[in-house]
């Protein structure tokens, strides 16, 4: 697939990307109920920061229109920024080979798409293109560059 249907959304979130990570379960010794405890602590801030800036950019972008809960198929073209370790030479390791993961970024992003109220869920989007590259300053600053299309029958 290549270009594709009406542009929704486009926008930089700053910010250092957090990952959705593991979850391990924690049982409460009082109630017996056991609960899911993520185990990035960063998660909830990037995702508020994300959903943050989708609801104000969709503001800036379209101010005469209220925000829409998308149900349709969506194509999401995501790229993260991510702070280059300052141990880490551009000439030695010129792209992020290393943790996180992008698929791990990529699902902290659409649930925070989710949170935001613009998709109804992440479920919606049937096509992601995700990349992480470093951000070097001063030409780049840390956080994720997305774009949100709507896909017609054609493209889908």
């Amino acid at each position: 697939m290549s270009a594709t249907g009406s542009l929704v959304l486009a926008c930089h979130i700053d910010g250092t990307p957090a990952t959705k990570g593991s979850y391990k379960p924690v049982r409460n010794r009082r109630t017996g109920k056991t609960l899911l405890v993520g185990m990035n602590r960063h998660e909830h801030e990037w995702r508020n920061r994300v959903a943050r800036a989708v609801r104000s950019q969709w503001f800036v972008q379209h101010p005469t229109r209220p925000m829409p809960r998308l149900d349709a198929p969506l194509a999401v073209r995501a790229v993260f920024l991510l702070p280059r370790p300052k141990s880490v030479s551009p000439t030695a390791r010129p792209w992020p080979t290393v943790s996180p993961d992008v698929d791990k970024l990529a699902r902290c992003l659409l649930d925070a798409l989710t949170d935001s109220g613009l998709i109804k869920d992440d479920s919606r989007v049937i096509h992601l293109d995700a990349h992480k590259h470093y951000a070097d300053p001063p030409h780049r600053k840390a956080g994720a560059d997305i774009t949100i299309h709507t896909l017609t029958k054609e493209e889908s």
